[in-house]
């Protein structure tokens, strides 16, 4: 069956809107400029694995949450990683892309009526000679887009679900590498703390790593567990791709700032942060120094194989140490002052005595 394929202008669009999605979302949302087309898949993104001269099917999701009843067409991209965000990056097909003659959907343009779900079936049809991994971003949009104008490239609203497709072989080999492993700083006043690692995949298959960051005092059991890679983002052959998580339990902590239900943006459209001082998480005041150990897991086809490193950071509330040493500095003034008053009373009244 035939596939049509999407102009360069169009691809453009789908390329700023496709971009903004990860491997670990489990649903996506896209909009046309216009605010009239408004789209949800699911599932995002679908692992497959198949033998190789056999067929899969899996099944695609989509809810128009529009208020006007649309016609939709279903688009074959493929994708490759962007760079070492691991952001997906579509592509049109090329020249030996045969794997784009292997995906067969159940409708190719559908109707779907407003607060409504649709499913599609796809199938793959593998052939003998598929081996390792194929990378396709599935892209629904309206079936009929507005002509542009003349002079006038036309941008276009659409959504896609991603699919990692895994034609299993004996020789595949799974394989990954920490490239880095830091903290956004060396030293915090106040939390959160931003750790990133960055992972390295050698082998010739995707691989989804998992784990956890243990915080705690340098050679004390841990006391905080941060997960890494919640939604099980996945990261391509020969490309690195960076994973970020977030240590924000704390006293007082930094929060994004929020007027009408919207974050607040600076001149650099970066979100404004303000001290929220929860004072039921008092006991969580965090002083010292502290280390995160890293402790991650794929699975290489036989076993889990870990992945560990660790850091040493500080978090050191100066303000705070600074007012207390004041306040404690007032205490001890006041109570010199209270003594001395105390002691010239009974001077004066043993020496009345007498």
């Amino acid at each position: 069956m035939a596939h049509a394929f999407l102009p360069r202008t169009v691809v453009s669009a789908f390329l700023l809107i496709i971009s903004c999605l990860v491997f670990s979302v489990s649903s996506a949302q896209a909009q046309a400029e216009d605010g009239g087309l408004r789209l949800t898949t699911s599932p995002l993104p679908i692992n497959l694995s198949v033998e190789p001269g056999s067929s899969v099917s899996t099944q695609l999701r989509i809810k128009n949450d529009g208020a006007q009843k649309e016609t939709l067409k279903i688009d074959l991209m493929k994708f490759k990683a962007d760079g070492e965000s691991g952001a997906p990056l579509p592509l049109d097909r090329e020249p030996g892309d045969d794997f784009f003659d292997w995906v067969h959907f159940s409708e190719d343009t559908f109707d779907i009526d407003s607060n409504q779900w649709k499913t599609i079936n796809a199938t793959f049809d593998v052939p003998e000679t598929a081996a390792f991994g194929y990378y396709y971003a599935i892209v629904f949009s309206r079936a009929a887009e507005a002509s542009a104008e003349a002079g006038k490239s036309q941008i276009a609203g659409g959504t896609a679900i991603l699919v990692l497709l895994e034609a299993k072989v004996p020789n595949a080999k799974r394989e990954v590498t920490v490239t880095s492993f830091s903290a956004d700083q060396k030293w915090y006043e106040f939390l959160p703390a931003t750790f990133t690692v960055k992972l390295k995949n050698t082998g010739n298959v995707h691989i989804a790593p998992r784990g956890n960051l243990f915080i705690g005092r340098p050679g004390k059991k841990a006391d905080t567990i941060v997960e890494v890679n919640l939604g099980k983002g996945n990261i391509l052959p020969d490309s690195s791709r960076f994973f970020e998580a977030q240590w924000s339990e704390g006293f007082p902590v930094y929060q994004n700032k929020e007027e009408d239900g919207k974050v607040v943006l600076d001149e650099q459209s970066q979100p404004v942060k303000e001290l929220v001082w929860n004072w039921k998480d008092a006991s969580k005041l965090r002083f010292g120094k502290y280390e995160a150990k890293l402790l991650l897991v794929y699975d290489d086809g036989q076993r889990d194989v870990p992945i560990e490193g660790v850091i040493e950071f500080w978090v050191m509330p100066w303000r705070l140490l600074i007012g207390g040493a004041f306040i404690s500095l007032f205490a001890l003034v006041g109570i010199k002052s209270t003594l001395e008053k105390i002691w010239r009373r009974i001077f004066k009244t043993k020496k009345s005595a007498e």
